[in-house]
């Protein structure tokens, strides 16, 4: 395709700056629109482009914050909440909520001109504003109460959970739900189960599926050591039941069974061996069972009730 140097211009800065390209004119948004049909250029949103492949390497979060960007480059008034926020926040939270809209703030009912199919308004009481990740957005506490109030339980755990571990504290959440005359029952829930030592949205988000389904409530990140080795080893879930049983529940990536990274540059088999090697030690610890589970049976919710109640896990539901 012809080269359109001002066009290659744009897009290059864009880049560089993390945010969708836009074209100002109409001969630009002419340029752009054909780079699409060339398949050289996503449309994100109307008038929003970026490189394909460049798109293609950007998870969900990240693409919501290049177009939050590019809006915020668009419309400097603009200030940003929700999901958007807490992707801004670098919040835990589930890709999945991530649906190719922007949220905005608004102090009232009124609408919002330019994007309006990729913007979600959203009323907020403080248009205070902090700048996280190159956009103004809510504070760490008022996003989370934003969530908690927009977003169910389990959805806004991971986040709560997240905030808390980066440094937001209760004080500033229940802070952020004074001064208006809202039901702020989730909010109050969310605090009673929020745990800062989650290490990521899927150990949280499997947490708020048990809460959800009437679980026993597990300690989080325990240690056991191996009176054999002297070894330790934390593990994600424990329940220890009336009956003197240790149940262990852990959460597993199938990520470090492909990833050298994550691996530490072992072979599979090597991986796999390891394990083994933890829950024999975890058992001579005293551990009575152990549960594995993978983020595909918490979002089901049903393989995951099923491994706990065999474990016998008990649930009150």
């Amino acid at each position: 395709m012809r080269r359109h140097k001002e066009v290659a211009a744009l897009i290059k800065t864009a880049q560089a700056e993390r945010r969708c390209v836009f074209g100002s004119t109409s001969a630009q948004r002419q340029a752009l629109a054909r780079r699409v049909h060339a398949k050289e250029l996503h449309r994100a949103a109307p008038n929003m482009y970026a490189d394909v492949l460049y798109w293609q390497s950007l998870d969900p979060p990240e693409r919501t914050l290049h177009l939050a960007r590019a809006m915020h480059v668009r419309h400097d008034s603009w200030r940003f909440g929700g999901i958007t926020a807490a992707a801004a926040h670098g919040f835990e939270h589930q890709w999945s909520l991530h649906d190719g809209t922007v949220t905005v703030l608004t102090a009232t009912k009124g609408t919002v001109m330019g994007e309006k199919r990729q913007v979600k308004l959203l009323r907020s009481p403080s248009r205070r504003c902090v700048t996280a990740n190159g956009i103004p957005v809510t504070d760490g506490a008022r996003t989370v109460v934003d969530c908690g109030l927009l977003l169910g339980f389990r959805d806004v755990l991971p986040i709560m959970d997240s905030a808390l571990a980066k440094g937001v504290t209760v004080d500033d959440v229940l802070a952020a739900c004074s001064g208006t005359r809202r039901d702020y029952t989730p909010i109050f829930q969310l605090l009673r189960y929020a745990n800062p030592l989650s290490e990521n949205g899927g150990e949280s988000l499997a947490r708020a599926t048990m809460i959800e389904q009437r679980f026993m409530i597990p300690q989080i990140q325990v240690a056991f050591t191996d009176p054999d080795t002297g070894k330790s080893y934390r593990v994600d879930f424990v329940w220890r039941l009336a009956d003197g049983r240790i149940v262990v529940g852990e959460f597993d990536g199938t990520q470090k069974y492909v990833d050298p990274g994550m691996a530490n540059r072992r072979s599979i088999q090597g991986v796999v061996l390891a394990e083994r090697e933890r829950e024999a030690a975890l058992r001579r610890a005293g551990v009575t069972a152990i549960v594995r589970f993978t983020f595909d049976d918490v979002v089901q919710c049903n393989p995951l009730c099923n491994k706990l109640l065999g474990a016998g896990v008990p649930c009150m539901g």
